[in-house]
């Protein structure tokens, strides 16, 4: 787990995305990363911003094709609840094993509202310690049985099921969640 975290750090600070979008906003590492509990190589960051532009876009498409020479990548102008968003996505290898990237431009509200989740499940973890083998637990099964990603059930899945309702293992997430 360590690994994924050091790998993230690369990604941040080496080779200087965290710097890089500072120039576009003020940056928040949210997610898996945020909350101390990555299984894999996944970063999710959002970015206040309301000044995005197509221009803007433009830039920090040179800035990520130009450092990451991604495998996978898109960008994107999107709405999401009536409020403009941006996406910026890509894969990379550059840290030898393949890397996801995600960056949203959001509103200052939807921000507010992640870090608030965040800050609830540390609190949890910090209430409840147990809970972070569990959640990793569940994860990696997810993984290693290729139900955990895109179309399949997501980390919020896993979320729910372990602080709201109660699921304490993979069998019991697949009991209760069936199987995708």
């Amino acid at each position: 787990m360590d690994n994924y975290k050091n790998n993230a750090d690369q990604l941040l600070y080496d080779f200087g995305l965290l710097n890089e979008l500072n120039n576009y906003g003020t940056p928040y590492i949210v997610g898996s990363y945020a909350m101390d509990l990555m299984v894999w190589n996944d970063l999710d960051i959002y970015v206040s911003n309301k000044t995005m532009s197509t221009e803007k876009l433009y830039k920090l498409t040179s800035f990520i094709l130009n450092t990451f020479h991604p495998v996978w990548y898109e960008a994107k102008k999107d709405v999401i609840d009536g409020n403009a968003a941006w996406f910026h996505g890509f894969e990379t290898e550059v840290l030898d094993e393949l890397c996801n990237v995600d960056i949203w431009f959001f509103d200052n509200d939807t921000i507010t509202k992640a870090l608030d989740f965040s800050k609830s499940i540390k609190q949890k973890l910090l209430v409840n310690p147990e809970l972070k083998e569990i959640v990793i637990n569940i994860k990696q099964s997810l993984i290693a049985n290729e139900q955990y990603g895109f179309d399949k059930f997501s980390s919020m899945d896993v979320y729910t099921a372990v602080f709201e309702d109660n699921v304490r293992s993979y069998k019991g997430f697949t009991e209760k969640y069936g199987d995708r």
